[in-house]
């Protein structure tokens, strides 16, 4: 009996600390909330205000930029507060910044454009009203159930020996040892209110402060890289079966199909004085045999093109140029890479600047275009415009999706320009580090 007893309180004490700690957890998140909110509104209602009034002079734009931006740092320190009360990694949905991506102003202005930027400084907003709210709420209903539990000790500080605890009064010892019961019951609801509210607070934070951006739910990113890495390699063997297919039709059907058409010359030569028939046929033999080589030329030429593995991505952009039938201009600047970038993103870039040209040619109806390639860090930045009809939608079917999914197979970025009329500009960004 005196074992099942010892169990019995082993087992409630336990409860009772885990439950004092969930209690006393969500507490702390609740009120922690207040000091992060109270110098952000310090700081930021004042700029934006300034901001806002001096906006037609050349200080009002730039604080009315770092009021905006302020909601990137309020979310870090968020994020690290629902770490402890969650004890799960809530991600960035920022996409990453290299140090060498054009300083801070570019980080500036590629903040300024992401989405996850504005959902943090919306929830930024709507904490410091919040907060308010959670650290009344925290502090009145403990201050309430400590001295409800602490109703007769209490009692004995009053004057006239009268306690007044919000709705309870007690005027006697009894009256107040009856508080005891009463605030025991309150401390159970406000375990319950608290926790579950806790909850729905951190709920509502997860949901802003992860959203718009490249981030998924908890948990998930270490599947989602798996899957994106898995993605670059398909695509990578995909580009070595393509070579290897060049390779074979270069050195295979290439070279007797030349055989083939020297063989027939000779046989022309030969039937020069003969039947006249006999040598129309070998005539007609010889052309279609040309033709058939210039057709595989050019099959071979699509397949993967000889100039992109001999002499880079600059020289092979350069001919693709040169071979459109819309006259098109290249501009060409990768500076001094030290090392050509990763074969696969090569052949990315080309493929993507090959159906961009391709689309021109078939859909824009335009007279000319222009496609640029240049490294702004450590991205490679492809442009193709052209001055046609406009209108370009991934949606119709232009090429654009497929073109869109080879470049997220890289962790690129795709942005279309298209409005009815024109012109038309392809903005491409893909990570050309190894």
């Amino acid at each position: 009996m005196r074992l099942q007893v010892q169990g019995s309180t082993a087992a409630l004490h336990t409860l009772l600390r885990r439950k004092s700690k969930q209690l006393g957890r969500s507490a702390l998140y609740l009120v922690g909330g207040l000091p992060v909110a109270l110098p952000w509104m310090v700081v930021c209602f004042p700029t934006t205000a300034l901001g806002a009034a001096t906006a037609l002079f050349a200080i009002g734009l730039p604080l009315l930029a770092a009021a905006a931006l302020s909601g990137i740092p309020f979310g870090t320190v968020e994020r690290a507060r629902l770490r402890l009360f969650t004890g799960r990694k809530v991600p960035t949905p920022h996409a990453p910044h290299a140090r060498e991506d054009g300083g801070l102003l570019a980080w500036a202005w590629r903040r300024l454009r992401e989405p996850a930027t504005w959902w943090e400084l919306g929830y930024a907003v709507v904490h410091c009203f919040l907060a308010i709210a959670d650290f009344a709420l925290v502090v009145g209903s403990l201050l309430l159930t400590c001295s409800l539990l602490a109703a007769p000790l209490l009692r004995g500080f009053t004057h006239d020996g009268e306690l007044r605890v919000a709705v309870f009064q007690a005027r006697t010892g009894l009256q107040a040892a009856l508080l005891v019961p009463c605030g025991v019951v309150v401390l159970v609801v406000v375990f319950l209110v608290l926790t579950r509210y806790a909850d729905l607070r951190a709920r509502l934070a997860t949901g802003m402060l992860t959203r718009g951006g490249i981030c998924s739910a908890p948990g998930q990113d270490e599947k989602i890289g798996q899957l994106v890495r898995s993605r670059a390699r398909i695509l990578g063997a995909f580009d070595a079966e393509r070579r290897r297919i060049e390779r074979d039709l270069h050195d295979g059907a290439q070279q007797r199909l030349t055989a083939l058409i020297m063989t027939l010359g000779l046989a022309r030569l030969e039937l020069a004085e003969s039947d006249p028939a006999a040598r129309q046929l070998v005539d007609k033999a010889h052309q279609e045999a040309r033709t058939t080589l210039s057709e595989l030329r050019d099959l071979v030429h699509g397949i993967y093109p000889a100039a992109l593995t001999d002499r880079g991505l600059p020289t092979a952009l350069t001919a693709l140029a040169e071979d459109c039938v819309v006259p098109t201009e290249a501009e060409v600047d990768l500076g001094d890479m030290g090392t050509r970038p990763p074969e696969a993103v090569e052949a990315a870039t080309y493929f993507v600047a090959c159906e961009a040209l391709t689309n021109v040619v078939k859909h824009s109806g335009a007279t000319e275009a222009r496609l640029s390639l240049r490294r702004t860090g450590s991205r490679l930045v492809l442009e193709v415009y052209d001055n046609g009809v406009g209108g370009a939608d991934a949606d119709a079917g232009s090429g654009l999706l497929g073109l869109a999914d080879r470049v997220a197979a890289f962790e690129g970025s795709v942005h279309v320009s298209s409005p009815d009329g024109g012109p038309t500009r392809l903005h491409v960004e893909i990570p050309c580090v190894s």
